[in-house]
């Protein structure tokens, strides 16, 4: 009897283990489920939809004959493009290569944007901008655009002036989806922006798509306001009470507001400034930065917070007095800390706790999504509100893709060297410069610059020691028992790749200094990502 009572008692313990066991497993293995989120522009497409849209638009395939043969010969072209192998076929890398954000202008002629390689007709180039992004501080975006012009100038006898009214050469605006031009936009990703090839009406005019998130490249740009540090850019990642932070934070404050220091240690420096938050300011409007006053009335409705009722481009704004209908006064809020970008909360700030599917997230998530993307709820309960937006991201360089822009403003095409400002596809480069392949293209429209010396078109010459000077090197290769080492990448002939060669056993025995590849391999070089023989 008691022999039994053990075994029954084992039996009973071996099934409460068994069935927790099974639940640990089954809560390790089950994924969220993937839900369809309101307002989500990403809507998934097959490898042959994406294909004919990305033909139709960046290669003139006719999509109602885009098809069998047509399709494939226009495939070729644009693998041949960005150097894929020629199959004809809609395979794996072709359709990476598709789905990478880029420039909304053709790969290939088009009338609308080029023709007969246009140019301006004379040297002192005007430009004006017409609107900004809440993105980033208008100082930023003016110095942003300024750099942009200067990467041209600075190779060609042009210069580049900003007028503050009237009708300028190029006239530079942010917009969303349709904004006027009849080539719309796509949310964020994707299409990044636009420019017209020079010449009168829209000739040059460049367009910066706002459904995207702008920086400089690296993460949010805050410029803090008030506090000690007013007009000071927040320093990320800093340090408070011997603790990180790589964005605005409410730590230390019951007020809620979000903050940050503008050196790395604020508990050594003490200096802080406000993040932008509509309740200490706002932006353009008619209110002169004044905060936003909620509730507010607008149209006999009260609003808690801001709003994009009244607007058909999607732009957040809110009353600055307590009614909109008696008084008139108004800003646009401005993009916070946790700003959130694209989806349906009409970039209203993350709130954190909340509740999806039941599960509390104190941070972004991925969950629910099965591309990946970081988002979160604009309100305590994506559950009940369904309210939500992508958290922001590195975004992209305001900077560099202007320049590149600007490039098509001033005649330049689509470049197929991927190293080139020109080539459409969005890269990103801290340090950032010209390509030989840009500068041959600019300055073959409007020649060398006249007061600065010319980019070097040959390799360095003085003697280097290669195995005592720091030297970053791009690539290297072992053919026919030499050494090859590239630095300077670049694949036309006449470019600023160079070589050394060093016969090498253990230590240098000989070097042979710097050379161009046109000069080692001749008549084999003339356009060509990969050579091997």
């Amino acid at each position: 009897m008691g022999l039994t009572t053990v075994f029954s008692r084992r039996r009973l313990v071996l099934k409460l283990f068994l069935v927790q066991f099974i639940v640990l497993q089954a809560t390790y293995a089950a994924p969220s489920p993937i839900i369809k989120f309101p307002g989500d522009d990403t809507i998934p497409k097959t490898d042959k939809e994406v294909a004919l849209h990305y033909l139709n638009k960046f290669y003139g395939c006719p999509e109602d004959r885009c098809n069998l043969v047509v399709l494939k010969d226009t495939l070729k072209k644009m693998q041949k493009f960005f150097s894929l192998q020629e199959t004809g076929d809609i395979d794996a890398q072709t359709v990476e290569t598709m789905k990478k954000p880029r420039c909304g202008v053709p790969d290939v002629a088009n009338y609308n944007f080029f023709h007969r390689k246009p140019k301006w007709q004379k040297k002192d180039i005007t430009y004006r901008i017409l609107g900004y992004s809440l993105d980033l501080d208008e100082e930023v975006i003016n110095d942003a655009f300024f750099r942009a012009f200067k990467v041209w100038s600075d190779v060609t006898p042009l210069s580049f002036t900003r007028i503050m009214d009237g009708e300028a050469d190029i006239m530079v605006n942010f917009g969303r989806n349709e904004h006027g031009d009849g080539y719309p936009f796509d949310g964020k990703d994707g299409l990044l922006a636009h420019a017209f090839a020079p010449g009168p009406g829209i000739g040059g005019d460049s367009h910066f798509d706002d459904d995207e998130q702008w920086t400089l490249g690296e993460g949010q740009v805050v410029k803090a306001k008030f506090g000690n540090a007013d007009g000071e850019f927040c320093r990320f990642p800093f340090l408070f009470m011997g603790t990180e932070y790589d964005s605005c934070t409410p730590q230390g404050r019951d007020d809620g507001f979000l903050w940050c220091s503008t050196t790395y240690n604020f508990d050594e420096d003490g200096k802080y400034g406000f993040c932008p938050h509509e309740l200490l300011f706002t932006m353009a409007g008619n209110a002169e930065g004044s905060p936003c006053k909620f509730p507010f009335t607008f149209q006999g409705d009260k609003y808690d917070g801001c709003t994009t009722q009244g607007r058909d481009d999607g732009y957040r704004w809110c009353a600055t007095t307590e009614d909109y209908d008696r008084d008139k006064t108004f800003g646009f809020c401005p993009e916070t800390a946790l700003s959130t970008v694209g989806g349906n909360a009409e970039g209203s700030p993350c709130v954190f706790p909340f509740t999806f599917l039941g599960d509390t997230y104190e941070a972004c998530t991925a969950s629910g999504r099965s591309d990946g993307k970081m988002w979160c709820a604009s309100t305590k309960s994506y559950d009940d509100d369904r309210k939500w937006g992508f958290c922001p991201d590195q975004g992209y360089s305001l900077f560099l893709v202007a320049a590149h822009e600007f490039g098509h403003a001033l005649g330049l095409e689509h470049s197929q060297d991927p190293g080139a400002l020109m080539a459409p596809i969005y890269t990103f480069t801290k340090d950032f410069r010209l390509s030989h392949d840009d500068i041959s293209g600019i300055q073959e429209l409007y020649g060398g610059s006249t007061d600065k010396p010319l980019s070097p078109t040959q390799g360095p010459v003085t003697p280097m020691d290669i195995c005592k000077e720091p030297v970053i090197f791009d690539a290297v290769a072992q053919i026919r028992g030499e050494t090859f080492f590239f630095k300077d990448s670049g694949v036309r002939l006449q470019c600023v790749y160079w070589l050394t060669l060093v016969q090498c056993s253990g230590l240098c025995e000989s070097v042979h200094f710097p050379i161009y590849m046109g000069e080692h391999f001749q008549q084999q070089l003339k356009f060509v990502t990969v050579k091997f023989s």
